[in-house]
């Protein structure tokens, strides 16, 4: 019998192409989605609930294998550093929380390179900060991906992302090879894979050693 996954954050460039890579993966016979409006996608293993994020808690438990948590904001969009850390680090820790009472044993975070509790930068701080608190819950296996810039289409155009992509293509390859951009497409396939991993405890990697590492 395959797996159940859930998905929060399935709107966003890397979400969705972890939803898309779930329906299309053997492994699993159901897709849970979590997120605030429809989806422009669908599938028979999929199942879209509208939430709000700031109720998780409320949420009854139901039988979960893993989580794939993908939410995020840019301070822009959040509008204050409250709003910010509410996106990205309470409402993750609280959908870990809810993963723990529904018996899920793995759960994948999408994070930062950088990502440090101790950062001068309020964004990576952040960040490290959803890190270790969801690593305090003890998973079986907490995967942390720590993205580079995305090569994606968004319904927003981020012209800091577009001049990284520019830059690293002046570039020499082996240059900054942890910060080089990746597909939306790509980072999901290799968080995808990772869960299928019996790596246990926490497994803090970026994409593109995974893929390196293990030739997916």
């Amino acid at each position: 019998m395959g797996k159940t996954a859930l998905v929060a954050g399935a709107t966003g460039a890397v979400g969705r192409e972890i939803v898309r890579g779930l329906c299309e993966n053997e492994n699993y016979d159901k897709i849970i989605v979590w997120a605030r409006r429809e989806l422009k996608f669908s599938h028979e293993k999929l199942e879209t609930q509208i939430v709000n994020f700031g109720g998780v808690k409320e949420v009854p438990p139901r039988e979960i294998d893993e989580i794939f948590c993908a939410l995020g904001t840019t301070m822009k969009q959040a509008g204050s550093r409250g709003q910010f850390y509410k996106v990205d680090v309470s409402y993750p820790v609280n959908i870990a929380k809810w993963g723990i009472a529904s018996g899920a044993r793995r759960f994948a975070l999408i994070s930062s390179q950088g990502a440090d509790e101790r950062s001068r930068f309020f964004y990576l701080r952040a960040k490290g900060k959803a890190e270790k608190k969801i690593a305090a819950l003890d998973y079986e296996s907490l995967q942390i991906a720590r993205l580079p810039v995305i090569k994606s289409e968004r319904e927003q155009v981020r012209i800091g992302e577009l001049f990284t992509i520019w830059l690293f293509g002046l570039l020499p390859k082996f240059i900054l090879t942890n910060y080089r951009p990746m597909s939306a497409k790509d980072i999901a396939a290799a968080v995808i894979a990772a869960m299928q991993t019996d790596a246990k405890g926490v497994q803090i990697y970026h994409p593109r050693d995974f893929v390196q590492m293990h030739g997916r």
